[in-house]
């Protein structure tokens, strides 16, 4: 009996097809075929029926199945802790990042970093600032870039303020404002990002006792933009987002004027990996001169 034999049973028996569990396991058929019989004959018994409207379980079969699956799910398990620990033990740096630092600042960073660390690899894992927490939290990256304030129960490292902005449509009756009041966000159609994503906006306009009147949403910064720039309302965004931007919009500043501060968030800087703790001595000096 074998690792392999076992894989071929689970995966024939949760596709319903011997086709299409070869298919998914990357082999031919017939080898699949090979490793299910060679399982029936280590057991004594047999394992699968095919019939007209797929494979299905003998008796048996439905006896030792969640136990051979118990092994598979254990095997994956253990296959990807070793994965992990390689990388945290190597030159895998594994990042949680929000969308405008890994489009307007990683890439540089990533490059400078590695003519002095040739050896440095990276892996990054993009998504809205929950999923970021969750990276962070769950321990799937080394470190995250949050939105201060964060829930996260960890070390907290400010690298850099980035202002909050109106984004206006071309046209727009403030189009020659120096600012744009936080009250007009309360009077006009606003386009926003979805609340998993809007948390700098939502804290700016609720400390002015303001309420938006929100009638379109989006997950995306750059979908953001462009639904100004077609004219359907006003929004607030980060300086960050616009500068990687190429819309045809107004960009003012607020009155009052707002910032977010971007940090890292990591659970140990002391016990971090010595390239992780390069890396990040690497972006606090790096955005000092942002």
């Amino acid at each position: 009996m074998s690792l392999k034999q076992y894989r071929a049973f689970v995966e024939t028996v949760e596709k319903r097809s011997v086709s299409a569990a070869a298919e998914a396991l990357g082999v031919s058929q017939s080898a699949l075929t090979q490793n299910l019989n060679a399982l029936e004959r280590d057991f004594g018994f047999r394992l699968l029926v095919r019939s007209r409207s797929g494979v299905h379980l003998t008796r048996e079969g439905r006896r030792v199945f969640p136990a051979v699956q118990q092994v598979v799910q254990a095997d994956d398990a253990l296959r990807k802790t070793v994965s992990e620990e390689r990388e945290r033990g190597g030159h895998v740096i594994r990042i949680a990042t929000f969308k405008s630092v890994a489009v307007s600042w990683l890439p540089a960073m990533m490059k400078a970093f590695q003519s002095d660390h040739p050896e440095a690899q990276f892996k990054l894992f993009d998504g809205a600032y929950a999923e970021v927490d969750e990276y962070v939290r769950s321990g799937a990256v080394d470190f995250g870039f949050v939105s201060l304030p964060d829930t996260l129960n960890c070390e907290m490292i400010p690298v850099k303020a980035d202002k909050l902005l109106a984004v206006l449509p071309k046209g727009h009756a403030l189009a020659e404002a120096e600012r744009v009041p936080a009250k007009c966000f309360g009077s006009e159609p606003v386009v926003s990002l979805v609340d998993s994503t809007n948390r700098d906006a939502q804290r700016y306009l609720s400390s002015q006792g303001i309420t938006p009147d929100i009638r379109f949403q989006t997950a995306d910064d750059y979908a953001l933009i462009s639904m100004v720039e077609s004219g359907l309302g006003i929004c607030i965004t980060h300086e960050l987002v616009l500068r990687s931007d190429r819309h045809d919009v107004l960009i003012k500043e607020l009155d009052p004027p707002a910032h977010r501060t971007i940090a890292i968030a990591i659970p140990d800087l002391k016990s971090a990996p010595e390239l992780v703790q390069q890396f990040i001595k690497f972006v606090q000096d790096w955005t000092k001169g942002e």
